[in-house]
């Protein structure tokens, strides 16, 4: 019999802040594995490719509609009966997961309790109620803590392929370290900061940097990883990278500064231990983890995620400039003259 998660945040920027949750929970489950559902849009196949801690991922539904959601709640029951499913942990409050859980006969129903939810799970009344009003990975924190996972047994870890490690140390052998990550895309417009800008911020980098600048992006990037690196002076020192997640990972792995925006990268950057640094002019900054820091605007940090993308331009993210962004920075590390 086996023990199931189910992630049903969208980004895989939200994967990855959960990873060291689902990590603790398969490391307690008998098997020490877990069976993932979460939605294709956080690219868990691709991502956790290499995660000894996952035996399989199954794909939940990301569409809504009243059709859907009955076919999606079959969908599930079915796969978790066919799964053998003892255990499952909801990291979501979603009626819908819970009652499925029910409808397939598992006996274990772990959930965040919020609404009706509670109804439907095993254990209840175990969740603060005031844990409703926190950030998904707080929530996460909690929910472990509130079934007696304690916070020294939560560790981040990222498991990349060795494969990728083995064919970037060979690949880039001879290139000068250290490494600085520059990563310049986000799928949400509103979290987006002006190509030009990045394009002005590598420049400052390399007047005062000895090492290696490699700008990364998936393959599907390409075009925009190019238009940045035209507006470059030219210069050795810059490699662009726009290959498979754990190729760049690799990357990273072996760098030591990551700046770039609130995205995938710089959450799995944080995650490896790498120093990564976002533009933060449209999120509220991220500090669960040490290795996270943040260029905010000279206004002031963004205190609420709800209404970001409502924020006015002058107080968001065109109001950071290269040179500001590079000023905050520099302050905090050694690598520039």
């Amino acid at each position: 019999m086996k023990t199931a998660v189910i992630h049903s945040y969208n980004g895989m920027g939200d994967l990855i802040w959960h990873l060291p949750y689902i990590h603790a929970v398969a490391r307690q489950a008998k098997e020490k594995k877990v069976i993932l559902f979460s939605k294709k849009t956080t690219n868990a196949h691709e991502l956790l490719s290499a995660d000894p801690y996952i035996e399989k991922i199954i794909n939940l539904d990301d569409t809504r509609g009243i059709f859907t959601n009955l076919f999606s709640f079959f969908k599930i029951s079915k796969s978790l009966k066919e799964n053998n499913i003892e255990k499952i942990w909801i990291f979501h409050e979603s009626i819908k997961y819970a009652l499925a859980s029910l409808s397939a006969g598992i006996k274990e129903r772990l959930g965040y309790e919020y609404g009706l939810q509670k109804f439907f799970l095993s254990k209840k009344n175990i969740m603060p109620k005031s844990s409703e009003i926190e950030r998904p990975f707080e929530k996460a924190r909690i929910f472990l803590n509130s079934h007696k996972i304690k916070k020294n047994k939560i560790k981040s870890n990222f498991f990349i392929e060795k494969k990728s490690l083995l064919k970037i140390k060979k690949k880039y052998k001879k290139t000068p370290k250290p490494w600085i990550i520059i990563s310049s895309t986000n799928k949400a417009d509103f979290k987006k900061w002006p190509s030009e800008r990045f394009s002005k911020l590598i420049n400052l980098i390399l007047e005062s940097f000895k090492g290696t600048i490699f700008i990364i992006g998936a393959p599907e990037e390409k075009k925009f990883i190019n238009e940045i690196a035209y507006s470059l002076k030219k210069s050795k020192k810059i490699i662009t990278s726009c290959v498979p997640l754990h190729e760049n990972a690799a990357i990273i792995y072996n760098s030591s500064l990551f700046v770039g925006l609130d995205s995938g990268a710089y959450n799995l950057s944080a995650l490896m231990g790498t120093t990564s640094y976002a533009i933060m002019g449209a999120s509220p900054p991220l500090k669960h983890l040490p290795t996270y820091k943040a260029v905010i605007p000279p206004s002031g940090e963004v205190k609420n995620i709800v209404g970001a993308d409502k924020i006015p331009e002058e107080k968001g993210m065109k109001s950071i400039s290269a040179e500001y962004a590079f000023d905050c920075i520099k302050k905090e590390t050694s690598l520039f003259k």
